[in-house]
């Protein structure tokens, strides 16, 4: 899920125009009596029910992100209109930046280079799911309702999804018993210590919301507007190979062109696009921008990043995966040649 938090701004070698930026997750409080709410639901129901409300329900509300010692605010309003999901993020630290999307298109706005930036995505942030998939969600992860929280002032149910290997992180999500959205989110390694939390701090669910909230924060007549365009493709068809880790599904193959957020230029990779429904790992392959050898793995929060040469190529993995799996990925990409 770009997120409204720029996880890599300063330490990825390409913008991460693909990544599902906030991966759903939370941590149970100290809450005793769980709010009853829909509790019948089972747990392939539970987790369409997360799925739907971020995208059918109308909220505004304030969303902290915290990995370590760095927290990073936004301002939130979605919006339903009964076809599609109409969304305004206002990061509150930091750069001003401004993420507006209407289905599937994002309109990314940096006031401070008077450039806007669109983009096509199907990948969405908090409080969605990277990728709506329950029952494949289910096959890697096992389900526990464990008991009752109170996020932003309200009630909400806790449930965790346990990993069943290490290729991928645990979650705890407290969710609204009843429409089902997520209010708060944390993200596990095996030892159970928190790498990242994603919470409301104050949240309004429920219309009606006054369609000026979705209005750019700046007039953005005579900037500078591109089209972050990207070709469709395979990988096998330009003599590349990537192993994904089991469970993981390929949700698009690119020739992108990247763009900087800042006013260096543009250059085109080679884009594949993994998930299994709640984490997302993202491969770039630039020929001709080679690194010196490979890079030990890099990690924020429970993004991981790893760089390494093959051929002329720099090839680059970036996802919320622990940094095994994303050495296990980028040593698995090869190159062959392509019979024509």
């Amino acid at each position: 899920m770009t997120s409204a938090v720029s996880r890599f701004r300063s330490w990825a070698p390409v913008v991460l125009i693909a990544l599902a930026a906030w991966v759903p997750s939370a941590r149970a409080g100290g809450v005793a009596t769980a709010p009853t709410g829909r509790s019948a639901r089972s747990d392939a129901g539970l987790l369409e029910a997360i799925e739907a409300a971020a995208q059918h329900e109308d909220f505004v509300g304030t969303v902290v992100v915290q990995r370590g010692d760095e927290v990073d605010a936004s301002r939130v309003v979605h919006v339903f209109d009964g076809k599609r999901s109409h969304e305004r993020v206002l990061t509150l630290d930091g750069q001003p930046r401004e993420f507006i999307r209407t289905g599937d298109t994002v309109r990314c706005l940096y006031p401070q280079w008077r450039r806007v930036v669109i983009r096509h995505e199907n990948l969405r942030d908090f409080p969605a799911f990277a990728h709506p998939g329950a029952e494949s969600i289910l096959r890697h992860y096992t389900l526990r309702r464990v008991g009752a929280d109170r996020v932003a002032g309200i009630a909400c149910n806790v449930v965790e999804l346990v990993p069943r290997d290490r290729l991928r992180y645990g979650y705890r999500l407290c969710v609204d018993p009843t429409t089902g959205l997520l209010f708060k989110a944390q993200t596990l390694n095996a030892s159970g210590a928190v790498l990242e939390q994603i919470a409301f701090t104050d949240v309004h669910v429920g219309g009606p919301i006054d369609p000026a909230l979705l209005d750019p924060s700046w007039p953005t007549a005579g900037w500078t507007v591109e089209q972050a365009h990207a070709r469709a493709t395979a990988l096998r068809q330009e003599g590349w190979h990537v192993t994904a880790p089991s469970g993981f599904h390929r949700l698009a193959e690119v020739v992108r062109r990247l763009i900087g957020v800042g006013p260096a230029g543009s250059r085109s990779a080679l884009q594949a696009v993994y998930s299994d429904g709640l984490a997302t790992i993202s491969v770039f392959i630039e020929p001709g921008a080679p690194v010196s050898g490979s890079l030990p793995a890099e990690q924020r929060g429970p993004v991981a990043a790893v760089s390494r040469q093959v051929d002329d190529a720099r090839v680059t993995v970036v996802g919320d995966v622990p940094p095994a799996t994303a050495e296990s990925v980028a040593e698995s990409v090869v190159h062959q040649s392509v019979s024509h």
